[in-house]
């Protein structure tokens, strides 16, 4: 799969191209008749993040003289990310510091709470709710 590397010396990161390159490994297997290698293809697409984000954090370190790097949010519960990171962080001679697994949870988690609680209660919003970011919950 494809490294999402964007402008030299950038610290942005998309992935939107690696995700057009894994619908087209899928819809090449499809055309031609092949079993999709799904395994293959989630290996082959977290190596690729993996490597764009160990290689940008560990540039970033070096670059500002950080003095320890952060993983967290969803993402840390990814172990080979945190494996990589951990290998890149000891080269560097930096500590890592990452939550306990359980506490690695996505927006998406709270968010799904949100929901269930609002459907609960037969509370439902029509289909021209904006997406609005700063919007807190309470006034949802």
């Amino acid at each position: 799969m494809p490294r999402a590397w964007l402008e030299a010396g950038s610290y942005d990161f998309s992935f939107s191209g690696l995700k057009s390159a894994v619908l087209n490994v899928v819809n090449q297997a499809k055309m031609r008749g092949e079993a999709v290698q799904t395994a293959q293809i989630a290996k082959g697409f977290q190596a690729s993040v993996i490597d764009v984000l160990v290689e940008k954090a560990g540039r970033a370190v070096r670059e500002y003289g950080a003095k320890q790097l952060l993983l967290a949010g969803g993402v840390a519960a990814n172990k080979g990310l945190r494996s990589r990171l951990a290998e890149r962080c000891e080269q560097l001679n930096v500590p890592l510091l990452v939550p306990p697994l359980g506490l690695c949870t996505d927006n998406a988690a709270m968010i799904g709470a949100a929901a269930f609680l609002k459907w609960d209660k037969q509370e439902f919003d029509t289909m021209e709710l904006k997406a609005e970011p700063q919007l807190k919950l309470e006034e949802w």
